[in-house]
């Protein structure tokens, strides 16, 4: 996973190191450096896998840690700003906690290089340290620099909807609002919440045409729940009704599409279905709550509780569920489907009125893994679905 992880990082790199700097594209002078000339060569040259090696192997033969000279280039504005740049993508790679507050000010740094490697190092601190990373992952989104920008789109991803969403109403660049936007699409299909129209509806629109719309019939907003009608709308079609008792927390609606449109799973009274749009045939997976499409495969998970029951309506508890996961393709005669984990979920009474984490949990990719996380939910590393099927 390492070397997949880093291979990813060498082409952003490679990227940064090209990019069009403000200040000129003379070489950066050897002779001007007041480090070891090892050193040099190592934030001289293209940057990638072959620079973290080299720098390994520097340390190695001096018995030196050169993350603290890393540091002091990078803040020098004497040196060459190829160096400072390196530096700084050196500096994420190995991510000591200490030195994110050095990143805060590079984001000021005349040349563009410099911000734009500020940027990529952040991503390695979104893991460990996701607050003050997207912190300042948001002051970068108003760099004047449209490369900057997009580079903090790359980075920040789908992790942070609200944050794209303000970025959308004032974003000059109709390039970049087009892909904000398919980052909130994807942030939306992984679970985020979506954002109530004008009559408190929520609703999605899937990669064929077709929207889900769930309308509230009755409501809770101290708890931030509600119950409702879940309707499914074809281009030119009247709405049908897929289910009347689908639970609703956080503005997190439990019904997503297949990745090519023609399928839909969704909750309807605690009990997981899925639709064929195309021929109208179902089929009932049994109980089974807060479905969420599988990414990058015809599949999607969702959680059975094991055994216990759930406990009364605002009661605080421990619950336990099974990961499933199923196919959206198949009909009736689908395989049946398949466990991948455990997690536990702690409710409270003051979030959500007691609602299981698991009904607002999202699927976040990070480190080369897909992970369900919410706050209250142990996490699930979810089977990787660039190496088969799982089944």
């Amino acid at each position: 996973m390492r070397r997949r992880r880093i291979g990813l990082t060498g082409l952003l790199l490679a990227a940064v190191s090209c990019s069009r700097a403000v200040s000129g594209s003379a070489p950066p002078d050897r002779g001007a450096f007041p480090y070891d000339a090892a050193l040099f060569d190592v934030l001289a040259a293209d940057p990638g896998p072959a620079a973290l090696d080299s720098l390994d192997a520097l340390e190695a033969r001096t018995r030196d840690d050169l993350t603290g000279t890393l540091v002091t280039v990078a803040e020098d504005p004497a040196l060459h700003p190829l160096l400072r740049a390196n530096a700084v993508l050196l500096i994420g790679r190995r991510h000591p906690p200490a030195h994110l507050i050095v990143l805060g000010p590079l984001l000021d740094e005349a040349d563009e290089r410099i911000r734009l490697a500020t940027v990529v190092a952040l991503r390695d601190y979104l893991p460990g340290r996701p607050e003050p990373a997207m912190h300042l992952l948001a002051r970068a989104l108003r760099d004047p620099s449209p490369a900057v920008r997009a580079r903090v789109l790359e980075t920040v991803a789908e992790r942070d909807p609200v944050l794209l969403r303000d970025y959308v109403a004032r974003e000059p660049s109709a390039e970049l609002v087009a892909i904000a936007r398919e980052l909130i699409l994807v942030a939306e299909q992984r679970g985020a919440a979506l954002v109530p129209g004008p009559d408190g509806s929520l609703a999605r629109t899937g990669p064929a045409g077709h929207t889900l719309r769930f309308e509230r019939v009755r409501s809770w907003p101290s708890w931030e729940a509600a119950a409702g009608r879940l309707t499914l709308t074809v281009p030119g079609g009247e709405p049908v009704t897929l289910g009347e008792a689908v639970e609703v927390s956080r503005d997190v609606v439990p019904a997503f599409f297949s990745p090519d449109g023609r399928y839909v799973v969704y909750e309807d009274a605690r009990r997981v279905r899925v639709r064929d749009i195309e021929t109208s045939e179902e089929r009932d997976l049994g109980e089974g709550i807060a479905p969420r499409p599988l990414p990058f495969t015809g599949d999607f998970v969702f959680f059975r509780p094991e055994p216990g029951g759930a406990p009364p309506a605002g009661a605080s508890a421990e619950l336990a569920y099974r990961a499933l996961r199923a196919s959206f393709a198949g009909g009736p005669s689908a395989a049946a489907p398949v466990p991948v984990g455990r997690v536990t979920a702690t409710t409270r009474t003051e979030v959500a009125g007691g609602a299981s984490p698991v009904r607002w949990a999202v699927i976040d990719e990070s480190g080369g893994r897909f992970t369900v996380r919410a706050e209250g939910l142990t996490s699930l590393v979810l089977p990787d679905p660039f190496e088969g099927s799982g089944r």
